[in-house]
């Protein structure tokens, strides 16, 4: 486990409660994922459940809940430690599973998924009792038309990315 020289502390750490509450976490995840990228970067060795807790602070219960969260996700990945000698269970170690990119790209998907369910909303909202009348219709129009904005703009941008 490489020593963060204060790379946990300040600006670090909010970057990646940024990024955790971007791919849809509570903040409470930047720590751990950027314990896990600076560990990933600086010697490309994986950490274990006890290295998270000692590097965040963290509780063992609080680190193994945003370590499910993040294997959810497919952010990171954990595998057994079978070099791991003495008898029980054996530890599991955990980097980060692709680049900052792909975990950035989970932040395009889930906010097209959102987008993606207000428009569902409004067309179940259209439907009712064939349709809202007067202003709350004009509501709903301009609501449609900003999230339809939006959800191209992000198709464009995600287009232009991927040039």
């Amino acid at each position: 486990m490489v020593e963060a020289n204060g790379l946990m502390k300040g600006p670090t750490t909010r970057l990646f409660e940024k990024v955790a509450r971007w791919i849809g976490l509570s903040p409470n995840a930047g720590p751990v994922l950027a314990a896990l990228f600076i560990e990933h970067y600086e010697s490309g060795e994986r950490l274990s459940s006890d290295d998270i807790c000692q590097l965040t602070g963290y509780s063992r219960a609080n680190a193994g809940l945003i370590v499910s969260q993040l294997e959810a996700l497919g952010v990171i990945d954990g595998q057994r430690d079978y070099d791991q000698t003495g008898r029980g269970r054996k530890r599991v170690l955990y980097t980060v599973n692709g680049t900052f990119s792909d975990i950035f790209e989970l932040g395009v998907i889930s906010i097209q998924d959102r987008l993606n369910g207000m428009l569902k909303d409004l067309d179940t909202i259209n439907n009712i009792d064939a349709g809202p009348k007067g202003s709350f219709a004009q509501l709903l129009k301009e609501v449609r038309k900003s999230v339809e904005n939006r959800k191209e703009a992000l198709q464009r941008s995600a287009e232009v990315s991927i040039r």
